[in-house]
């Protein structure tokens, strides 16, 4: 729907129960040229999504962090950081087997086991170098 902004002035509210539909876009025109656009937040945050995914790269499915690595032959491991394609799958074989061993322990308590949450990442932290680790150890 084209609307110019002064007939949008005087429905707004209107409007604004109309876009919350996903679907429906109304742009705002001035001079018969589109100047700005009433969306849903639904579609908004789609659409922000989109751009960051455009931007960034998609999100590892483990951590949940945007972009990987862009060394060739290297992907994101578990924390996000590169690693080659051995290593994550070792991570992975890793994280499987942890679980599997609290499954085992809860069923064993009688305890049925929670869903979600058994997934930790870990941190992983640099060293400090330089005068920064002197400055570390002088302490």
């Amino acid at each position: 729907m084209k609307l110019t902004i002064h007939q949008a002035r005087s429905c707004l509210g209107r409007l604004c129960t109309q876009v919350q539909d996903p679907r429906e876009i109304v742009v705002l025109t001035r001079y018969q040229h589109p100047v700005a656009a009433l969306v849903s937040v639904a579609e908004l945050r789609r659409l922000l999504n989109l751009q960051e995914t455009e931007e960034l790269g998609p999100r590892h499915p483990l951590s949940g962090r945007r972009g990987g690595s862009q060394l060739p032959g290297f992907v994101p491991g578990v924390d996000g950081t590169p690693v080659t394609p051995a290593e994550a799958a070792q991570q992975m074989q890793e994280i499987q087997m942890t679980r599997k061993a609290e499954r085992e322990v809860l069923a064993a308590g009688g305890l049925a086991p929670v869903e979600g949450g058994e997934l930790q990442v870990r941190q992983r932290w640099l060293r400090p170098v330089g005068w920064l680790a002197r400055m570390w150890r002088d302490r």
